[in-house]
């Protein structure tokens, strides 16, 4: 098996370029060939999977978060959107929520069953914004939780506080905005504080923001907080932890193959924890359109864990 390794260095708070240095050596002990290509600038790897997925690889293997993720993904698509090689999972990031849906749970885990060739299809979300268009293979956000992440990253300084920091900023001048749209296309009109399309059930690591998921069913997860005051947005806050924040009333659920968004304000968006794009926006679902290395597909031991 030859495999291409796309390594993202800052990403585990710059933990990646070591990890990736440790995968490589394992990877060697299981007989694999491998390249490693590492990133050096917001992008770049992108720009690599673009030229390199139709290249001769038994698969694309991604070292890093939901981020790097999101860049490797993207790259892919835009070289051959038909996917013909895998792509594999070296988690190393702060969050890693898509690949504890996989389930991926160490790098010496993901490196066995890469080294066994085992896989699944998975979905991928398609979202047309009003300044571009890209994939997601986690979630997509805009309202609040945007809000707070775009805040958060002129504070970076601070590390974990960053967060902290945004969530006060952004809860002080709390406001809700009228939304309309359509969901399989049924009309939706409402007075909310976010929106979050899932592909997978979790989102910043632990947090369970969908707890219905699954990233093989062909559907996305919306959920939406309606208008409520900054103590009910802090209480459901802790609640996002256990998934329970979907029983608050302020709370809506749905499951769609297809959506569309137009806020009154235009908001900024987080695919995968990326700060890039602008609604209005219109997500549509890729049903098992990707191909990953993973252990055999159980998505309802999955759904328990």
């Amino acid at each position: 098996m030859r495999l291409l390794m796309l390594v993202n260095p800052l990403a585990g708070r710059k933990r990646g370029g070591a990890t990736a240095e440790k995968a490589l050596a394992l990877f060697r002990q299981h007989g694999l060939e491998v390249e490693m290509r590492t990133s050096g600038y917001a992008g770049h790897l992108i720009e690599i999977a673009q030229k390199e997925v139709k290249g001769a690889w038994d698969g694309i293997i991604a070292v890093g978060g939901d981020g790097t993720l999101y860049e490797v993904v993207n790259g892919m698509m835009q070289g051959d959107a038909s996917l013909p090689i895998p792509l594999g999972i070296i988690p190393v990031g702060t969050g890693n929520s898509f690949s504890r849906d996989v389930p991926l749970d160490s790098v010496e885990h993901a490196i066995t069953v890469i080294a066994a060739g085992k896989s699944r299809k998975v979905d991928l979300g398609h979202c047309a914004a009003a300044d571009r268009d890209f994939y997601f293979i986690n979630i997509l956000g805009f309202g609040f939780v945007a809000d707070v992440a775009q805040k958060a990253s002129l504070y970076k300084r601070w590390g974990d506080l960053s967060y902290v920091i945004g969530v006060f900023i952004i809860t002080r001048h709390l406001k809700s905005y009228p939304l309309t749209g359509e969901i399989d296309g049924r009309a939706y009109h409402g007075d909310n504080i976010f929106v979050e399309i899932c592909n997978s059930r979790k989102t910043g690591g632990d947090m369970i923001m969908a707890p219905d998921a699954a990233i093989d069913d062909g559907r996305l997860d919306v959920v939406i907080m309606s208008r409520a005051s900054r103590l009910r947005l802090l209480a459901a806050l802790p609640k996002i932890f256990k998934g329970s924040h979907v029983h608050m009333k302020e709370i809506a659920t749905f499951q769609a193959e297809k959506v569309h968004f137009a806020p009154a304000e235009t908001r900024i968006l987080t695919p995968d924890g990326e700060i890039l794009g602008h609604t209005p926006i219109t997500v549509s679902v890729l049903p098992r359109h990707l191909t990953v290395f993973a252990p055999a597909s159980d998505s309802a031991a999955v759904a328990q864990t």
